[in-house]
């Protein structure tokens, strides 16, 4: 299934968890955390192509929360097979759905199972 999350005047955690719950298919008990957005996301046994677009003034708003759920969604990739997800510019109006598109503006590669994110163990603790 094709999803899109659309974080337009998304600026901070309480407006992401709104956009989720009104976008995605969560339950209506949704935690509005990130392991709750992880634990429920890896619940569905459909495969999943997500695209993020509008991204942009959260990322610029709460950079830190924005990098640990960019890294959520990176865990999903690496542990569900079927996952995929895709960062796209308020501009773009095609998805690429070849290897490029796992790559956000950042230059991070969420398809890399290596790639090593030291906070993703503790996503909503701030420091």
């Amino acid at each position: 299934m094709k999803y899109i999350l659309d974080l337009s005047d998304v600026t901070d955690r309480d407006e992401l968890y709104d956009a989720i719950e009104d976008q995605l298919p969560v339950p209506n008990y949704f935690g509005r955390n990130l392991d709750a957005l992880y634990d429920d996301l890896s619940e569905v046994s459909d495969s999943w192509d997500l695209i993020v677009k509008n991204y942009e003034e959260f990322a610029e708003s709460d950079p830190q929360y924005f990098k640990k759920f960019k890294h959520t969604l990176k865990d999903l990739m690496v542990d569900i097979p079927d996952f995929t997800v895709h960062f796209s510019s308020e501009d773009e109006d095609e998805y690429d759905n070849g290897e490029e598109s796992e790559y956000d503006n950042s230059g991070d590669d969420y398809s890399d199972p290596d790639d090593n994110y030291s906070d993703s163990d503790s996503y909503d603790k701030m420091d």
